[in-house]
């Protein structure tokens, strides 16, 4: 610094110009530093563009209990949405979806949420949807939401959501079984509050695979990979008041608010030691740009918290068999996207790429769309 200023010229500086020139020039290697850092974090993901990712033939489940279910026919479903994509500079919604691989190459999301960073207030959010929710998928015959993953990957799942519940997707993460497991494990485990059912049942199935690890039981235990894992993929068994895929959906937003309070409690240095094996197991859409400045937005945001919501919300949806599957049908689609506008972009200041303010609605309160 002062062989480039020159000595005498830097004895003459003010202190108050000495101050600043050493604060800038420390601040610029810093950003250097962060800057490199974080290409070479992004550098460990696996990312993917629309174009490498191929379309596969439709399937339709063949669920064993849809028999017990009213027949709909799929001819007859009115999809009874009228309004336009909204964003908002201020909001970043990402899509995170677990992949279910297990007899395919690609198979189906068993997890599909949306994180939301709110600046305007200063919040996180996450909402889970529902994997037999009925919706219509682009290209393709109208089919449950996890079929989109299969037939066209996560550019799919990412256009079926936005045209379904219009809302645009700043981008997506997508991480399969394996992946999942072994960040829950570099991250040392989660702490998660199971109940007798739960814990018998984790205990007796093969969703933990390690039989050494089924030996959970009732109360807040630290699960490690394989265990929360098996957690993630309960259905069968209640979680409080909610059963089946609402349970699970339910489970998938305990888990993630729990490896968040994990994250929070790590230092820097312990951070940046375990986020490269971690990022590497991940991949996405986001641009090392986008990367960047989301890693800055987030850190800059000081949250103690993650508000959690789910789709479809309460008395808007029944159960219902179409062609061969169970399906969790919604009857008032509108009424859905109302209430993920109201829980993601909060009050006013919603746009859509061809309007302004005038499209702007008033929010409900807090909690009056299903959220737990």
């Amino acid at each position: 610094m002062i062989g480039v200023i020159g000595m005498k010229k830097w004895k003459k500086f003010p202190v108050w110009a000495k101050i600043l020139s050493v604060t800038a020039f420390i601040l610029v290697t810093a950003g250097i530093c962060v800057g490199c850092y974080a290409n070479y974090l992004y550098g460990k993901m696996k990312v993917e563009n629309k174009e490498d990712v191929k379309l596969k033939e439709e399937k339709f489940d063949k669920d064993k209990d849809s028999k017990k279910l009213e027949e709909t026919d799929p001819n007859e479903i009115k999809w009874n949405k009228t309004g336009e994509i909204k964003s908002d500079k201020e909001v970043v919604n990402i899509l995170i979806a677990g992949e279910e691989a297990v007899h395919d190459d690609r198979g189906r999301t068993d997890a599909i949420l949306i994180a939301t960073m709110n600046l305007k207030q200063n919040s996180l959010k996450l909402t889970s949807i529902l994997r037999d929710t009925y919706v219509q998928i682009p290209g393709y015959s109208d089919n449950k939401i996890n079929a989109a993953y299969h037939n066209g990957g996560m550019p799919l799942l990412e256009e079926t959501i936005e045209e379904n519940f219009d809302i645009e997707i700043d981008g997506y993460i997508l991480v399969d079984f394996d992946g999942f497991e072994s960040i829950i494990d570099k991250l040392g485990g989660v702490s998660i509050t199971v109940s007798a059912d739960e814990a018998s049942y984790l205990n007796r199935k093969n969703y933990i695979t390690d039989y050494r690890n089924r030996n959970l039981y009732a109360g807040t235990i630290n699960m490690n990979g394989d265990q929360a894992l098996g957690y993630a993929r309960v259905r069968y068994v209640a979680n409080g008041d909610q059963a089946g895929d609402f349970g699970r959906t339910q489970r998938h937003r305990i888990l993630l608010s729990a490896i968040f309070a994990r994250v929070k409690d790590k230092s820097a240095t312990e951070l940046l030691e375990i986020l490269p094996d971690m990022l590497s197991l991940v991949t996405t859409n986001i641009s090392r740009t986008q990367c960047v400045e989301y890693i800055t937005l987030i850190t800059g945001m000081n949250v103690q918290e993650i508000e959690t919501f789910r789709l479809p919300i309460e008395d808007s949806y029944r159960l219902t068999r179409i062609r061969t599957m169970s399906v969790v049908l919604p009857e008032n689609m509108q009424a859905n996207i109302d209430a993920l506008h109201d829980f993601v972009f909060g009050v006013q200041d919603i746009v859509t790429p061809e309007s302004d303010a005038d499209s702007q609605k008033e929010v409900g309160k807090e909690g009056s769309h299903g959220e737990f």
